[in-house]
């Protein structure tokens, strides 16, 4: 059995495995509905079971994490608001990957003001040429996801 959080690719494993696409797979969570059987050889059989999460977070920012890496429905979110946790984050432990991915100078900024700033790099405007903040959070955290950031680690080993 293929067990794990949501959008970590577990279909994706299987297919590879098989050799052939057996799963349905894609880039958000809940992609898989139910549990399906996939039969690779005669003797041996997997089941492709859909993504799992805890019934309830202890810490909140396992969640925020969770969803900053896609593994929780961007559907029941607000993108505006992981985006901005994601800016604080990369201030703190990434900071040059922002200026160097959007051309931001002003890193100091808090983070409302740094995601309208990439929305202007990326010419998100809405009619009248308002910024639309909320693309552009829908861009960030794609590039994020999608390592065009780069290597970034949400968490350390303790010491």
């Amino acid at each position: 059995m293929v067990v794990g959080i949501p959008n970590v690719g577990k279909s994706t494993f299987i297919n590879s495995f098989a050799g052939k696409a057996c799963a349905k797979t894609g880039n958000k969570p809940g992609v898989t509905k139910g549990n399906q059987w996939i039969r690779l050889n005669k003797t041996l059989e997997l089941l492709d079971t859909p993504g799992i999460l805890w019934p309830r977070f202890e810490d909140q920012q396992v969640g925020v994490k969770l969803a900053m890496i896609g593994s929780i429905n961007d559907q029941i979110l607000h993108k505006d608001e992981l985006a901005c946790e994601l800016i604080r984050f990369l201030k703190g432990h990434y900071p040059q990957v922002l200026s160097e991915r959007f051309g931001l100078e002003n890193m100091e900024r808090q983070p409302e003001l740094i995601l309208e700033d990439i929305a202007r790099a990326r010419a998100c405007l809405v009619k009248g040429g308002e910024l639309d903040v909320a693309r552009a959070a829908a861009l960030l955290l794609d590039d994020f996801r999608t390592g065009k950031l780069g290597r970034i680690t949400l968490e350390e080993p303790k010491e």
